[in-house]
């Protein structure tokens, strides 16, 4: 395996930490009904390193930097002038650590945005 390729795998799990933590604490908190799970949230946000590790960059931050930079690895964008058309190519590499990476972060994403609106909503009598 390429050095750089463990590098890139291994910034990737970090980025979407806090994330995936956040996330985690959500769902076995609303659907088990776990409340240590809510405490520890809790606790995490008392302090100044807590809150920075679940701040909203921090935490849609993350899964979006890992979805550029997997995106940049596995994406490939041509354009070339064939029989006078213009012609616009996407390829897309099997590399599963990447695309794996790559489908969690949009996940994740997809997950919080949702969960943001949906929080958010508000029916607006006319």
């Amino acid at each position: 395996m390429n050095p750089n390729q463990s590098r890139i795998g291994i910034l990737s799990a970090v980025l979407m930490l806090p994330a995936l933590f956040l996330s985690t604490a959500g769902i076995l908190y609303l659907a088990f009904r776990i409340e240590g799970a809510n405490r520890l949230v809790e606790v995490l946000m008392s302090n100044f390193t807590g809150k920075l590790l679940l701040s909203p960059v921090t935490v849609l931050g993350g899964p979006v930097a890992v979805a550029i930079l997997n995106a940049w690895k596995v994406f490939h964008l041509s354009a070339d002038v064939i029989n006078e058309e213009f012609v616009i190519a996407i390829s897309v590499k099997r590399l599963f650590g990447h695309l794996a990476y790559l489908g969690l972060a949009g996940g994740l994403l997809l997950l919080l945005l949702l969960y943001g609106f949906v929080e958010n909503f508000q029916i607006v009598a006319r």
